[in-house]
């Protein structure tokens, strides 16, 4: 059984769930028995959501096998504080990108990050609306060892948690503190601040900005922006889809070419379910590679050391950015 513990002093929640450590680890190119192949549907639990064509299924969402959180009926009753402990009830589900195990060691092409895109969005929507205890969805992809994923085959996660998160809560205090100082949007402006000089720019749309921040916590850290001020990704339009599966593919493609297909996390910053503030949140995704390990001085101030800077990174991205569909 899992349970959520909070720090008394900071207010951080952890998860202790010891059942999370029987996940399987294939260090096989194509394992023949990939729970999350084609023909292998039996060995993951049942689908709660598809996307298919001509009778084959392209995408596919499923509960995750070794789930962080349950809302399993055992657990299902939510618990008092008891020395700050919760009962680890919430949803955890795997979003199987594709039948190709084989794109593991690749990029997805960008029709088929559309419809991962849209099965993101399905079911981000279907999680938020799964219960009332749910106070946020977190919304990842974990590519390679160290970014910690157990399974190569390409796969993402979503995660439905009955508290806020501690980055969570410090990036929206952050943001509403900026909106009632200035009357702005910070992401907005930090938009307008990276075109005013472009140095900082990998790719720019109609829709979306794909750069290197300018305070980047690691090494080739890019995040894609929404250029309209939308505050929760459960807003973007049907029509940004596509363009942001063109970022993506576009993105992922570079850091492929240029880094050698290196280990990564992208995960989609959005505030929590009830506390969107429309002026002051925007959000957007996040991906930082695993190309460095934070020490000591990192671990003890929480001031990063970034030995890449953003400029340089960005004009590497776009040298290498080839526009692949």
């Amino acid at each position: 059984m899992s349970e959520l513990r909070q720090d008394p002093v900071t207010h951080d929640w952890v998860i202790i769930n010891p059942e999370r450590a029987r996940r399987p680890l294939d260090s096989s190119a194509a394992p023949t028995a990939c729970p999350f192949c084609a023909g292998n549907e039996s060995l993951a639990p049942a689908a709660v959501d598809t996307i298919e064509e001509e009778g084959q299924w392209l995408v596919r969402a499923v509960p995750n096998k070794y789930p962080a959180l349950s809302a399993s009926e055992e657990i299902l009753a939510p618990l008092p504080f008891a020395g700050r402990r919760l009962a680890g009830f919430g949803y955890h589900e795997v979003i199987v990108e594709t039948p190709d195990h084989e794109l593991a060691q690749g990029v997805l092409p960008e029709g088929q990050w559309h419809r991962v895109l849209q099965m993101y969005l399905r079911r981000y929507r279907a999680l938020s609306a799964a219960d009332g205890r749910i106070r946020q969805v977190v919304l990842f992809r974990n590519h390679g060892r160290r970014a910690g994923t157990s399974l190569t085959h390409p796969h993402s996660q979503i995660v439905a948690i009955p508290v806020v998160a501690p980055e969570t809560r410090w990036r929206l205090a952050e943001e509403i503190e900026y909106f009632d100082n200035t009357g702005n949007c910070g992401t907005c402006q930090s938009l307008t601040d990276a075109l005013s000089s472009e140095v900082r720019v990998v790719r720019v749309t109609e829709q979306f900005i794909t750069l290197a921040p300018f305070a980047a916590r690691v090494p080739f850290q890019v995040q894609i922006i929404p250029r309209r001020h939308c505050a929760a990704f459960d807003e973007i339009r049907m029509t940004e889809l596509q363009d942001l599966a063109h970022h993506l593919n576009c993105l992922l493609g570079s850091f492929h070419r240029l880094l050698h297909d290196p280990d990564y996390n992208l995960v989609f910053v959005t505030p929590p379910l009830e506390q969107v503030h429309r002026l002051a949140n925007h959000w957007f995704v996040d991906i930082v590679p695993r190309l460095t390990t934070q020490a000591g001085f990192e671990l003890g101030s929480r001031i990063i050391i970034n030995t890449h800077p953003p400029e340089t990174v960005a004009a590497q991205l776009r040298a290498a950015d080839t526009g692949a569909k």
